[in-house]
């Protein structure tokens, strides 16, 4: 038997794409999730607004050739992949841009 699951979206609006800019960084706490939108180099990422070697808060960590600092302990995570530099396994957690006209948001599940 074959059971389907359905998961409700809800999209939430984060900022209009006339405020954005190569430097834009922005926290926001959506459905109790921190993240952290961020432009540099003509290219958009949203992540999780937290270290995930040590769960600090990104937004002030230092960018740099496409490189974001933890501002905490110094960890750098590469924006594209998400791959930390050195030793470290752990990357950092992307979420997918989800775009309504001329606003761009995030789609996260009710739940």
């Amino acid at each position: 038997m074959l059971i389907a699951v359905i998961i409700e979206m809800a999209f939430y609006t984060l900022e209009r794409l006339l405020n954005l800019y190569d430097g834009y960084r922005r926290a926001f706490m959506v459905a109790g999730k921190p993240l952290l939108l961020i432009q540099e180099q003509g290219k958009r990422v949203l992540i999780l607004n937290q270290c995930p070697h040590m769960q600090a808060p990104m937004e002030r960590g230092s960018i740099q050739d496409g490189l974001i600092q933890c501002p905490v302990h110094g960890m750098r995570f590469d924006l594209l992949s998400g791959k930390a530099l050195g030793e470290c396994q752990e990357r950092l957690q992307f979420l997918a841009i989800a775009y309504d006209g001329n606003t761009l948001g995030v789609n996260l599940s009710d739940n």
